[in-house]
Formats: structure tokens, sequence, C-alpha cells
């Protein structure tokens, strides 16, 4: 319907209605409570028409009023009654016609402000999902295919976009470099932090041999290039597949665990320094080392497994990741990554993904 014919018809609708108080008020005599029925029409117009229409209303329902009150001869002793009288039957229609205005003005301010705010959440969250598109595009579009052993990697954002972080790297003599980073803070700025070092270490291919030197550069080179309050942690391994030794390095990043297939038991890779990266200039790394015998299995993993909370607030915890991968050690890659998010989301319930998630297992096949 068009504006302008429904104005009218409401319009119409008040004044019809007036009409009917009216004669209503005339055929009971003029009952002074007959008269708050005249605030049906002024209410009705000022609501649907605005404050012109409803005073416009206030002054001809005060008027039929009167007119219903000359028209029944029921005069008061003294003339200055009705004139009271009128004047407060105005008053008060006029009142709630402004009164009205007033509360519908408040609610269209709120609609306004509302689409305007769902107008900008949704801008917000289209540039968010461009840059999450950008984001998953500077990760590897699959694990590399290393003979002797299988590789499954899983990775989740708690936002559209956020700042876990994991690469792989050729290295000399055949061997593999293995990143899992985890940048401080959720979203579009945690995501800003991932770009920077995966610029960073693509653009310095001679510092990744040594995973002890990769971390001292990448520490040095985030220094001064993130956001004010902003660091990240990081493991970086670099796997010898003809031997299945492993190096490896931690950057203030949670240790990541070896299960050994022969009988189940759980290692954790730790290392007695290595601070969060972009923050202290001076921060130092040492390596590590291990070794991937035949059927046993590295996860390399952030934060947002262990320190998933359930509906009570409880932390997922190391222990049930452990006891998961003893159980299952004689499992795919692909096998014990998807029980570990099925024991995740069990623990979590209803409740989201607080943190970013990144999982990545190798397991060794070599004879």
């Amino acid at each position: 319907m068009a504006p302008v014919l429904r104005r009218a018809l409401i319009l119409a609708l008040s004044v019809a209605t007036g009409t009917g108080v009216f004669l209503a008020d005339i055929a009971t005599g003029s009952e002074i409570s007959l008269s708050f029925l005249y605030l049906v029409p002024v209410a009705l117009a000022t609501w649907f028409l605005g404050r012109r229409a409803g005073l416009l209303l206030a002054g001809l329902s005060a008027a039929g009023w009167v007119a219903a009150y000359l028209e029944t001869g029921h005069l008061y002793s003294a003339p200055h009654i009705l004139y009271w009288n009128a004047t407060v039957e105005l008053a008060t229609f006029c009142a709630v016609a402004l009164a009205l205005s007033r509360v519908r003005s408040g609610l269209d301010r709120e609609r306004a402000l509302a689409r305007r705010l769902e107008q900008a959440y949704r801008l917000l969250d289209r540039e968010q999902q461009q840059v999450g598109s950008l984001q998953r595009r500077l990760l590897p579009a699959e694990p590399p295919e290393i003979p002797g052993y299988a590789i499954a990697v899983h990775y989740a954002t708690s936002a559209r976009a956020g700042g876990d972080y994991y690469d792989f790297f050729p290295l000399p003599r055949g061997r593999l470099g293995i990143l899992v980073a985890d940048a401080s803070g959720h979203g579009t700025p945690a995501a800003v932090v991932m770009a920077i070092m995966r610029a960073l270490l693509h653009t310095a291919p001679d510092t990744l041999d040594s995973p002890e030197h990769a971390l001292a550069a990448l520490n040095t080179r985030l220094i001064g290039n993130l956001p004010p309050g902003s660091f990240a942690t990081a493991c970086y391994a670099a796997l010898d597949p003809a031997t299945g030794s492993i190096e490896y390095a931690l950057g203030g990043h949670h240790p990541a665990l070896l299960v050994r297939g022969a009988d189940g038991s759980v290692e954790s890779l730790t290392s007695p320094d290595g601070l969060p990266l972009g923050v202290w200039p001076a921060a130092t790394f040492s390596s590590q080392s291990a070794r991937l015998a035949c059927g046993d299995t590295l996860l390399v993993f952030t934060d947002g497994l262990i320190e998933a909370r359930s509906p009570e607030g409880a932390l997922f915890g190391e222990d049930p990741v452990r006891r998961l991968l003893a159980a299952h050690r004689q499992a795919e890659p692909e096998d014990i990554q998807q029980r570990l998010l099925e024991a995740l989301s069990a623990h979590a319930g209803r409740r989201p993904l607080e943190d970013d998630l990144t999982l990545v297992l190798i397991r060794s096949l070599r004879p």
C-alpha cells in the first residue's frame, strides 16, 4: 500500500472513531466518564500519523466533547465551569498526544539505530569473512607428502579470522620444518600478527635450518613490527625423515606431545628456555632433540585444545589428551585427530570455541 493512501486511511479511521465517540457521548447524555474514549482517536492518529495529526484530533475531540455537552442541554450552573472543563479536556488530549509522540519518536530512533548497527555489523562481518578467507589462503593448501610419514592437520578459528598459524618448510638435506604458532588475541588483530609472522618467515628462508636460530631471528624481526601489546608463541621443529630425528625449540609455546607406539607412553617435548616472541630482544632459545620411531605420533597444538572450557568453566586440560593419545596410538593420524575433536566437543557442550585451535599430527611409518 502506498504511504500516502495508508496515511489517508488511518486519518479517516481516526476521524470516524472520534465521530463514533461523539455520537455515543450525545446518546449517553454527555457522561463525563465517556470523555476518556476521545483518547482513542487521539492515540490512533498520534501513533500512526505523528504529533501534528494527534494534536489535530485532540482539538477535534475537545470540540466534540463541548458540542455533545451543549447538544444534551445539561448546562452547568455557571459558564466558567464549562470553560474550565473544556480546557482540562483539551489539555488532557494534547498531553496524551505529545506523550505518545515522544514515545513513538523514541522507538523510531531506537529502530533506526538498530538498523544502522545491524548494517554496520553486517559490513564488519563481511570484512572479517574476507580477512578470514585471505588468512586461510596464507596457510598450506594441504600437508606435504613425506615418504614414510602420515600428516594430519586441523585448523579452526573462534572468530571469522584468528591468530593461529601453521606452516611447513623444505629444509636442506631433505629435512622438513614444522611451525605451529599462536598470536595473542583473537579475530582480525591476531590475524594481522599471523600474517606478519608468515611474511617474515617466508622472506628469510636461510634462518629456518636450525630451530633455535629460526625463533631467535623471528623474535628479533617481530620486535618493533607488532601492534602494541601483541606477541606470539611458537613451536618450531625440524624433522629428518631419513632417521626420524626431531630438533625443536619453543618460544613460549606449550610443549608438543610424543606418544610411543610401542608402549603408549606420552612424552612432553619441553625446553629449558624460550620466551614468547616479539617482546624481549634478548630472549634466548635452545634446540632440543627427540626421535620418531616407527608407530610413534607427534602432536603439536595450540592452547585452544587444552584451554577449552566446559559449560561449568572447567578446562579440558592436558590429561585427557594424553589418555586419548595413548589409547589410540595405533590409529591413523586423521582418526586420532577426529577423536580429539569429539572429546573436545563433548567437554565443551554447547559452549562455543573461545580460542583458535590448531592440531598437527605426524606419524612415523618407517619400517
